[in-house]
């Protein structure tokens, strides 16, 4: 009958040695957590700023200057205001 992976270890490590290698296990949890962090941070960033470029992209096919587009928006947000 096969044994499963790890059982023997389990059973001659002291409390101790349990105690670290669950600390160990931990602290790489945490440092892979920072990077998934620091990476969703990034793909924040860069959807940001593909927003940015359609907004451009937009503003530019419409044809209308950015002073017109901005009083196009700044009336629409009055109209929801009110």
């Amino acid at each position: 009958m096969p044994r499963t992976k790890g059982s023997k270890n389990k059973a001659t490590l002291t409390v101790d040695e349990r105690i670290s290698a669950v600390t160990a296990e931990i602290e790489s949890m945490e440092a892979k957590l920072k990077e998934k962090k620091a990476e969703l941070r990034q793909l924040k960033v860069e959807k940001e700023e593909e927003n940015q470029k359609k907004i451009l992209a937009a503003v530019a096919a419409s044809g209308k200057t950015a002073e017109e587009v901005i009083a196009l928006l700044e009336n629409s947000g009055r109209m929801t205001e009110e």
